[in-house]
């Protein structure tokens, strides 16, 4: 669908799409679930999603799930990203990450004027990459625009990206006082990207290294950090659903769930595989044979289970608040923010529990349950979703003390 092109085209919803949506696009992922499990393999070993994925997520179409509607978009929720990504995750949790990370990029990038999104949406839905962690890079003025210069590292999906956000520092002049975090939005074409890429896990993401030099953009692709991560958008009563997800806490729910899906699959190669597999130096033809097998199985999927329940509960609440105007308490985000770091926590709990339950072979080059492996020890590492920044979070609400960051 072509972009809205006029002030009466562009539809304004007032909350999420329905269940049954979100029901049809896991449908079309299990479709596809195979091709994305095949080519799994050597996204792994490339560092970058393979052609044939991207194409097999085009046809799922889930790479336009935050776009907004008017942009012939879902303009989806936590919740419909949460239950895409960890269905993609399944199969594959690299492309799960690039998935989560577009969409979470593009939400990001509603935030700028409406004369903005009909530039970057005028051909309809896009895929993106976006870096808003620590400030890497300047703006300063240069006639109508800025000149832009930025290096911003582990930029996922930036390779298919066709657009990207890159926080900097905006330099009205060169006293430091007047300096503020903002961001800017480039075009594929503004940007190089370098191959820096080298992990034991997510490789498939492609998370290389963004780089600007001595750019040109209009005055209205760079925007401070208060109009794209602040809740003034939240509280607007006229504002699209789209518009009123809170940022930072909508990434760290979504985030997590490439995690989440990667865990089921482990959960669910393990327990196939048990009942062909013997226990070595036991009298156990099978591991299913093994009643403390059997019990530490069901132990591990309870985990994974509570992982879930907690990265729901957080996507349930920032839709419900997104559909009416008043913010989510500072208290509840940081209470969320807890319980996604615990769930990554019990992720990592869960598939160490497989590993040990599966044996040794879990570690062989080859093995999906070591990829799994790997991708899970690396996803839950990222910095939105650490657990113990979470956990003082959660305390500083709890006890009334200073919050460590302003990002919830």
């Amino acid at each position: 669908m072509s972009a809205a092109t006029s002030i009466e085209d562009r539809i304004t919803v007032s909350c999420p799409p329905s269940d049954e949506e979100t029901a049809k696009l896991v449908e079309r992922i299990h479709q596809i679930g195979p091709v994305l499990r095949e080519q799994a393999v050597i996204a792994d070993r490339n560092r970058v999603l393979p052609q044939e994925t991207i194409d097999a997520l085009d046809f799922a179409d889930v790479w336009r799930v935050s776009t907004l509607k008017r942009y012939g978009g879902y303009e989806g929720g936590a919740s419909m990203l949460l239950e895409v990504a960890r269905t993609v995750a399944y199969y594959d949790p690299a492309a799960a990450w690039c998935v989560v990370i577009s969409n979470g990029s593009v939400m990001l990038i509603n935030r700028f004027s409406d004369e903005v999104l009909d530039e970057v949406f005028v051909n309809g839905p896009i895929k993106a990459a976006s870096i808003f962690a620590q400030p890497q890079g300047t703006a300063t003025p240069d006639g109508d625009g800025w000149r832009i210069s930025g290096k911003w590292p582990f930029a996922s999906n930036s390779s298919q990206s066709d657009w990207a956000l890159g926080i900097l520092f905006i330099k009205e002049n060169e006293s430091v006082e007047s300096q503020q975090v903002g961001f800017v939005l480039m075009r594929r074409n503004e940007f190089e990207v370098q191959d820096t890429w080298f992990t034991i896990g997510m490789r498939g993401s492609g998370s290389n290294t963004m780089v600007a030099e001595d750019l040109w953009v209009p005055k209205n692709r760079v925007i401070t950090f208060e109009q794209l991560m602040g809740n003034g958008p939240e509280q607007d009563p006229h504002a699209t659903f789209g518009r009123r997800l809170t940022p930072h806490l909508t990434m760290s729910t979504s985030i997590q769930s490439p995690s989440l899906g990667a865990a089921y699959a482990a959960l669910d190669y393990t327990t196939d595989l048990s009942r062909k597999r013997a226990i070595t130096y036991t009298h156990y033809k099978k591991q299913v044979d093994s009643g403390a097998f059997v019990q530490n199985l069901g132990a591990a999927s309870i985990k994974i289970d509570a992982a879930r329940s907690l990265l729901e509960r957080a996507a349930a609440e920032i839709d419900a608040v997104a559909s009416g105007s008043a913010p989510m308490p500072l208290e509840r985000r940081a209470r969320h923010r807890a319980g996604i770091g615990h769930a990554g926590h019990e992720l990592v709990d869960a598939v160490n529990d497989l590993c040990w339950l599966h044996g040794t072979a879990a570690f062989a080059e080859n093995s999906l349950l070591g990829r799994m492996w790997r991708d899970i020890n690396t996803g839950t590492r990222h910095a939105s979703i650490t657990a113990p920044m979470g956990y003082e979070l959660h305390g500083n609400g709890m006890t009334g003390t200073d919050y460590i960051s302003t990002k919830l």
